[in-house]
């Protein structure tokens, strides 16, 4: 009973970073689209006097917020499965390491962005940093959150192998 309880604790924790981890993710790129859309939008010029005043950094960020939230549904549906594949690969092969986890994350933003991209279509150097960013954040704050215990349920597998039927360990079985 013990082993079910820890994996669906274990299942709670992994989805919760989950969730953070894609939000984190999604204001990244969002002050990537809103910061190249203000910059575009206003002319050069302008945008470089906007940045200079005090309410201009309260726009930006009001902006990135904003366009955050909506991305992040949109992440969700287009990340989910490589993102899933990454996190099962970690748990099952115990890797709890924070670089393993940004390499992973990384991965999983490339491939995102390389799968919506139509084809022969390369994506600029600009959009493969925001994407790298991206997927290197949600890592670290997938990390942060559940990476660092990934595998750790594994612990009470020789545990339960070691009891027989009736619930008792095999040493005293056998006197």
């Amino acid at each position: 009973m013990s082993l079910i309880l820890s994996i669906i604790w274990r299942l709670i924790v992994i989805c919760f970073a989950l969730l953070v981890a894609l939000l984190a993710a999604s204001m990244i790129l969002a002050f990537g689209i809103s910061s190249g859309m203000f910059a575009e939008l206003l002319g050069a010029e302008n945008y470089a006097t906007l940045d200079e005043t005090e309410w201009g950094y309260m726009v930006l960020a009001i902006a990135t917020i904003g366009i955050g939230f909506v991305t992040s549904f949109k992440l969700v549906g287009l990340a989910l499965l490589p993102v899933i594949i990454a996190i099962t690969v970690t748990e099952m092969m115990r890797w709890c390491g924070m670089v393993t986890h940004l390499i992973l994350g990384g991965v999983s933003a490339l491939f995102v962005v390389f799968t919506q991209l139509p084809q022969g279509i390369t994506p600029s150097e600009g959009t493969l940093i925001v994407t790298l960013a991206m997927g290197f954040v949600g890592g670290f704050f997938y990390w942060l959150i559940a990476g660092r215990g990934a595998g750790k349920w594994q612990d009470k597998l020789p545990a339960l192998r070691e009891q027989n039927a009736d619930g008792e360990s095999r040493e005293n079985a056998s006197e």
